[in-house]
């Protein structure tokens, strides 16, 4: 059987090279997502023949693979994945797939192979350049509304999160539901996530930050830049300061950004019907697809 271990702070590091190895732009191969939701997911993984292989276990429908990623050959660790389910008696069943793996899978497997996605699950990505500056006619709302926040707000400032402003973001994560209500269970998974991810983010070298508006919070955001693309991981802001979100996805993507960073993922909407509307009008250039494969 391959010796999976639990994901936890002590040992995350161990996953970067393999993480930053990989092609696909999608955000369930980022260190900061991995993390994020390695509890929710009981995430955990194995290092098998140079290539990061990684167990995650779904609420209510059992255990998945991800994609093994990794500088090396990729058959070998599928093979080690075959010969663990056969002994275990698992499924053999794949989750969050880039298409450029599904058709790995699919070559492999022929029509043992069972595909499908989900609209729900497809990461929003955006240029870069675009997020920073809402440039031309098509976003001619979005900086509206940052305008609009910077003229109620002339003292608003960004300030990166270190090791003496760390304790003041937790803080506002915690008294955020105030100002938000999370009247979903989704939404407070996710702000329980939010939380954990913020608590280690200097530990996962996660770029965060907030905007201060002459001493109150009003909004934040986590996210890493790997190879050409940054991902946002978490983004919150209070509803009661107009155009709070226009600012944070402005300022964080202006201070997160690397001189060779081309795009942004803000991740999926999980099917929520605001944030899906929200996503797209900030005007993506693609949805990035995710498969899940089950072989028979």
């Amino acid at each position: 059987m391959i010796p999976f271990s639990k994901v936890t702070i002590q040992n995350a590091a161990e996953l970067r090279p393999y993480l930053n190895a990989q092609p696909f732009r999608t955000c369930d191969y980022t260190l900061g997502a991995v993390f994020q939701w390695r509890a929710y997911f009981c995430s955990a993984y194995a290092i098998v023949a140079d290539q990061l292989v990684m167990r995650a276990t779904y609420p209510g429908e059992g255990e998945f693979f991800v994609y093994p990623v990794g500088s090396a050959d990729v058959s070998a660790a599928l093979d080690a994945i075959e010969a663990h389910t056969a002994e275990t008696g698992t499924p053999l069943c794949f989750c969050a797939v880039p298409e450029e793996g599904m058709q790995v899978l699919r070559a492999r497997y022929g029509e043992r192979a069972k595909v499908t996605t989900h609209r729900d699950w497809a990461d929003y990505l955006y240029n870069a350049n675009d997020l920073i500056d809402f440039p031309g006619k098509k976003y001619h709302t979005q900086r509206n509304h940052l305008n609009r926040f910077y003229k109620d707000n002339p003292s608003a400032q960004f300030v990166p999160v270190t090791e003496e402003t760390l304790p003041a973001a937790r803080a506002f994560l915690d008294e955020y539901e105030h100002h938000v209500p999370l009247d979903k269970v989704i939404e407070a998974e996710e702000m329980l996530r939010a939380k954990e991810l913020l608590a280690d983010s200097l530990k996962l070298n996660q770029k965060a930050g907030y905007i201060d508006v002459s001493g109150t919070i009003v909004a934040l955001s986590i996210g890493e830049v790997v190879a050409d693309t940054l991902y946002c991981h978490v983004e919150k802001a209070r509803v009661d300061y107009a155009g709070s979100y226009q600012a944070i996805v402005s300022m964080f993507a202006r201070y997160a950004v690397e001189p060779d960073t081309l795009y942004i993922n803000r991740e999926d909407d999980s099917g929520e019907e605001q944030l899906r509307y929200s996503k797209m009008s900030y005007r993506p250039i693609r949805l990035i697809d995710k498969y899940w494969v089950s072989v028979d």
